[in-house]
């Protein structure tokens, strides 16, 4: 019988412990409701506890949301005495009081766990409307299907949203409300091409009803590259030289317009031309040859001479002064 109470009273010791929890009122982000964030105790070496976030009726004191959530951590001094604690609205991560569809109306979102991309935050979207608060499971989607919290430009009326895969792919995209639900009006992809200094995008933009795709390349911005010439054409287009630190030292050239979107990109071998102060690379049967005021290029049935409008202080000749493992001088 000692053994049976035993086995008994440890099994009421750790259900009592496990059902602790701490609650924080939260105040001033509204008359008409105030906010209830109850946290279970957990182990003391845990980062993360269980809980739940309940938006309160301030008249009546009646809950109106209650949500359950895994994953909540408050960095906060827990000493105090006052039960419920009180918590300054802007020391909290759990809910959000803010105008969602442009509205001019309070909306909240309520954080539901760490389930976004990479374990970040997400939340339950809730719109205020005349019958009171209503979930939302467009804008909803926008805060479990991306990375985080969307955001919102007031200015623009446009929302916000990145997600991620490995360290190179991004997407980032971006929405207008339209009847009370986001509608996707830009989409971009990125990534790095491999074994190049270019960053592919896709562009996915809507146009009425469809969303048409283009594709272009920019300058990546992960890399140590030092500006050494330029020259700027008609239009705005720009031709650069880079000096490329990597295992070797790489000479770079880039053709872009005036949007900074990549006509052409090269990094083979260069012949620097002393005599006649030339710089000429060859790609897909087309000789480029940069000189001081401008660019020839040599097609195999034409040739095309483009004149800078442009020149920067430096001579072309400045490409002589870095040891560039692919650059031939003659």
């Amino acid at each position: 019988m000692k053994s049976t109470h035993y086995l008994i009273f440890i099994f009421v010791l750790f259900s009592t412990t496990a059902f602790c929890k701490t609650d924080y009122q939260i105040k001033g982000f509204s008359e008409k409701y105030t906010g209830l964030i109850s946290i279970e105790e957990g182990n003391k070496d845990e980062v993360f506890n269980n809980g739940s976030i309940s938006i309160i009726e301030a008249s009546t004191g009646k809950s109106i949301i209650t949500i359950y959530a895994e994953g909540l951590t408050l960095d906060i001094d827990t000493t105090a005495k006052t039960i419920p604690l009180q918590l300054p609205y802007d020391k909290q991560r759990f809910f959000i009081a803010q105008d969602f569809n442009f509205d001019n109306i309070t909306d909240f979102a309520i954080r539901d766990g760490r389930n976004s991309c990479y374990g970040g935050p997400s939340y339950q979207v809730y719109l205020q409307t005349e019958r009171g608060l209503k979930h939302s499971e467009e804008f909803t989607q926008l805060a479990q299907n991306y990375c985080g919290m969307f955001d919102i430009d007031y200015k623009t009326q446009t929302i916000h949203t990145s997600t991620k895969s490995g360290c190179c792919e991004h997407e980032y995209s971006t929405f207008k409300v339209d009847k009370n639900k986001p509608v996707v009006m830009e989409i971009v992809k990125s990534d790095f091409i491999i074994n190049s200094v270019l960053e592919r995008h896709i562009k996915k933009t809507r146009i009425e009803n469809q969303m048409l795709e283009r594709e272009y390349n920019t300058l990546r911005d992960d890399l140590d590259l030092t500006l050494i010439y330029s020259l700027t054409f008609k239009g705005g287009k720009t031709m650069e030289l880079f000096h490329l630190k990597a295992d070797e030292e790489y000479l770079v050239y880039i053709f872009k317009n005036k949007s900074e979107e990549i006509e052409l990109a090269y990094s083979g071998k260069f012949i620097f031309n002393k005599n006649e102060q030339t710089l000429t690379f060859t790609k897909h049967k087309t000789m480029y040859q940069i000189h001081n005021d401008g660019i020839t290029v040599k097609l195999p049935k034409r040739t095309a001479n483009l004149k800078a409008d442009a020149i920067n202080n430096t001579a072309l000749s400045s490409v002589l002064e870095i040891a560039f493992s692919n650059l031939e001088i003659k």
